[in-house]
């Protein structure tokens, strides 16, 4: 029987297809009262909900088990991301062949105690990281093996016969093998080092007896056609357990080590989540390469980046969110190397890449690694919306797990086999140290979200054990978070970004304005006018950054004229900020007037660098190797003045990362409009630290003598 519809049901019937057909509304709207964020309350529950932190931790145990860091097992590595990659979503998934290079494998390794009670220490087999890359073949028995120490002093080899025989230290054993290998004629070395100097802070050496270090025999230690030593590395608790027999008399050892080197190359896995507007990107980054474990460095990073995809993927397939305004790259690459050599290719894209989040190191147990979860600041010089999305984000995340068991469990970010650790979250001024500097120093704005310290860094200790599922599903929340307000953006969506970027603002220029006012307060009248000039620096530096923050709101659809009032408003609180150093100056009863400038401040003044075109990568380390004998005075001023910085910053509690690679953070200030003593000042007001004029001189004059940078005037 044939029934006709009743008009009401047909037009509900059209209704209920006309509502289906519309796409899903942006995930962006006002600043929620609830969680701060510029995210609706509803796309932060579905982001929370749908990612996994036990996922990712799967992921992790999985690349665990190879060895990164040889070709092959890099290969074996990103063939599994690849596969994994396109089974989450992400499409066009391909590897970009990085330029080939001197590659190195070894097949057998192994270290053994001779006598009548022989026995093996260690071999490759069982520990790939015990037989460093770069170790040469050796077949030998009988060898003594003659104790050297921390191998870095001439008394450590006095009196002792070194040649054809085995150094053993307890120091980096860089040192010993430029030593006992390349001066003194031993075969190789054994060393039980475990703590990188940076790490010193957090770990001291004997802390964790059983733990191996990680290290490289360096290239160019031997002549070209010379054989390579050996070097194995030992824990610390087999250190002194051949101590104890060397106590009772010699020790001799059998090495027996077969390694090859070849011409070959890694590659970049590459694939994208694409974005409706074209020529435009945010860059997702971790680094895939690393020694065997290597859980939370950084198969953690490597893992999470497949779990935001397969979230993205799948919330956009259910309608929860649109397709993104902006394509997502995602990358997964070798540290540094990978990302200097995408930047080679790609770097003169047709594509405006609007921020780069970067993945390392980011699931360690709070607890067991004695870590805190960190997000980082843009630098300074490179102020962006990204700073405001990640100081909401992370204050959210505080605030509804700041505790066991929070009340709302829909804002709750755990996992079911993860920890019940409450959330500690915090914001870190700019620090290098991953592939985030990369992206900041060719001027994108580079996000890092980390947990440091780790107590297994670098060592045989970074297993999949003190990773915590839980602090992956955080560290993928704050990806998530983050990345689609910069993916989505556009608009209604970019002008509420524009109003949080603002709000934000005021609470970091008054936190600078504090620490310039603080830093006044502190200084004898004496002293007082150069303090001033920094204090107005800080200021100055602080609101350059708001206003700068602000306008790259624009580019992502937020009306010029509103950015434009927001940014005034930020000028007349500027102006009203150094009225009251001016006034604080005047009530201490003294002048804030400098003295004519000294001769190396003129110089300074009169000098504008700014960075050549396609050096923005350049290393002043690199460059310092490579300078002529007669540069090497100046270089050597360069490198104690910022060795006397690095003092003084670790001293005044900074991390290690703040001053990582300093003479390259400081060079990435040259922009062509800041003079050196300009510098100088902005220096100072990201790091708190009054840099030598005289050595800035130096420093900027060996970039331009390289070719890194060129001089305005």
């Amino acid at each position: 029987m044939r029934i006709r519809p009743r008009p009401f049901a047909a037009l509900l019937v059209l209704a209920t297809l006309s509502a289906a057909a519309q796409p899903p509304p942006s995930p962006l709207g006002p600043v929620s009262p609830t969680t701060g964020l510029v995210l609706r309350d509803d796309v932060v529950r579905a982001l929370i909900q749908e990612s996994s932190g036990d996922r990712i931790h799967d992921g992790v145990q999985r690349l665990s088990l190879i060895a990164r860091d040889t070709q092959a097992g890099y290969a074996d590595a990103a063939g599994w991301t690849m596969a994994a990659a396109q089974a989450a979503g992400l499409q066009d998934v391909h590897l970009e062949a990085m330029k080939d290079g001197p590659q190195w494998r070894a097949t057998r390794g192994e270290l053994w105690v001779a006598g009548p009670h022989r026995y093996r220490v260690t071999s490759y087999a069982d520990l790939p990281m015990s037989l460093p890359s770069g170790s040469g073949s050796f077949e030998g028995t009988g060898l003594e093996l003659v104790d050297v120490g921390l191998g870095t002093r001439d008394e450590d080899y006095a009196g002792k016969e070194l040649k054809g025989r085995v150094a053993f230290t307890r120091g980096h054993p860089s040192a010993t093998l430029r030593t006992a290998v390349g001066k003194l004629g031993a075969v190789g070395v054994v060393s039980s080092y475990s703590t990188p100097p940076w790490n010193a802070p957090h770990r001291m050496d004997g802390d964790f007896p059983d733990q191996v270090g990680w290290a490289v025999v360096p290239k160019g230690l031997v002549p070209q056609d010379a054989r390579a030593p050996f070097l194995f590395m030992i824990s610390d608790r087999q250190a002194r357990e051949l101590r104890a027999q060397l106590q009772a008399g010699p020790v001799t050892v059998d090495v027996s080590v077969a390694t090859e080197t070849f011409t070959g190359h890694l590659s970049v896995v590459s694939g994208v989540i694409p974005g409706t507007r074209a020529g435009e990107e945010v860059v997702l980054t971790a680094h895939l390469d690393h020694y065997k474990p290597g859980a939370d460095d950084n198969a953690s990073g490597a893992a999470t980046l497949l779990e935001l995809v397969r979230t993205y993927t799948t919330l956009i397939r259910r309608g929860v969110l649109p397709p993104p305004v902006r394509t997502l790259r995602v990358l997964w690459l070798p540290e540094f190397e990978g990302t200097r050599d995408w930047f080679s290719h790609h770097g003169a894209d047709p594509v405006r890449r609007v921020a780069q989040f970067n993945f390392d190191m980011l699931g360690a147990s709070m607890t067991r690694a004695h870590s805190r979860f960190q997000v980082s600041y843009t630098p300074d010089w490179n102020g962006s919306f990204v700073n405001a999305v990640s100081e909401s984000t992370v204050a959210f995340m505080n605030r509804f797990n700041g505790v066991a068991y929070p009340p709302r469990k829909d804002f709750r970010i755990g996992s079911v086999t993860g920890s019940h650790d409450p959330m500690d979250a915090h914001m870190e001024r700019y620090g290098r140290g991953s592939d985030h500097q990369l992206f900041n120093d060719h001027g994108i704005p580079g996000v890092a979200i980390s947990t440091w310290p780790d107590d297994g860094y670098h060592t045989s200790g970074d297993k999949p054990e003190d990773v915590d599922p839980t602090q992956l599903h955080r560290a993928a929340f704050a990806g998530l978070a983050s990345i689609t307000v910069a993916a989505w953006a556009e608009g209604p969506g970019a002008l509420e970004l524009a109003r949080l970027v603002a709000v934000h603002g005021v609470r970091r220029v008054a936190e600078d304005e504090f620490r310039a006012r603080r830093d006044l307060a502190a200084t004898p009248a004496a002293q007082l006018p150069g303090t001033a000039r920094l204090a107005r620096a800080v200021v100055r530096a602080a609101y350059q950054r708001e206003r700068e923050a602000l306008r790259s709101c624009v580019p992502l659809g937020a009306p010029a004229k509103q950015v434009q009032t927001m940014a005034r408003a930020l000028e007349t609180a500027e102006s009203q900020a150094l009225g009251r150093l001016e006034a604080e100056g005047k009530a201490r009863g003294a002048g804030t007037r400098e003295p004519a400038p000294s001769e190396a401040e003129r110089l300074a003044r009169a000098f504008v660098p700014r960075r050549v075109k396609g050096q923005e990568l350049a290393s002043f380390d690199d460059l310092a190797r490579g300078a002529p004998a007669g540069s090497q005075p100046r270089v050597a001023v360069v490198q104690a003045a910022l060795s006397a910085a690095a003092t003084a910053l670790r001293e005044s509690g900074e991390s290690e990362l703040r001053f990582y690679q300093l003479p390259d953070a400081l060079a990435s200030y040259a922009d062509g409009t800041r003079s050196v003593a300009d510098i100088r000042d902005a220096a100072y007001a990201e790091y708190g630290y009054v840099f030598p004029v005289e050595a800035l001189v130096e420093l900027f004059g060996l970039l331009e003598q390289g070719g890194v940078m060129t001089r305005i005037r």
